[in-house]
């Protein structure tokens, strides 16, 4: 039996790389309808305590955090094919989540709370020293993740 992939979770850092993911999450559901959940992670382990923080005269850290995350809701949704808007077979749903820890982990832990059926992610493609100093998130993703992973491979 082939297995049917109605639910899938693509992940971006809003990268141009990044983003060349979203199509190909749109293209596994397209056709029989299903649901796409845009996912996108913030780190906020380097952000300052709001107790302790010296906001901006006239604004507070929670209004700019509030803007941050209204801007990256903005920048998921707009990534949203056209032909999806308009044929409506396809669903939608933007997550923006702030995480503390790895980033693989927040996403291995979004597809198994939101029981999804295929994860979508983009690769650098790094190889050689870059990868050594950078890591690799789909790397640590394809070890970790229960359910099927589609790699998006970079064009550079």
């Amino acid at each position: 039996m082939l297995p049917k992939y109605q639910k899938v979770l693509v992940t971006t850092d809003l990268s141009p790389l990044g983003n060349a993911a979203v199509p190909y999450a749109y293209a596994v559901v397209a056709e029989k309808g299903g649901t796409v959940i845009l996912w996108c992670a913030v780190d906020v382990s380097g952000m300052p305590d709001p107790l302790y923080a010296q906001p901006t005269p006239g604004e507070t850290l929670a209004q700019e955090r509030a803007e941050i995350r209204e801007d990256l809701f903005s920048s998921l949704e707009a990534l949203v094919p056209e032909e999806v808007r308009t044929a409506g077979k396809v669903k939608t749903e933007v997550r923006v989540l702030e995480i503390s820890g790895s980033v693989h982990d927040a996403i291995c832990a979004e597809a198994a709370a939101k029981n999804v059926d295929l994860i979508v992610i983009a690769s650098h493609g790094y190889s050689g020293m870059k990868h050594l100093l950078l890591g690799s998130v789909v790397e640590h993703v394809l070890r970790a993740a229960d359910r099927p992973v589609l790699v998006v491979r970079s064009r550079k």
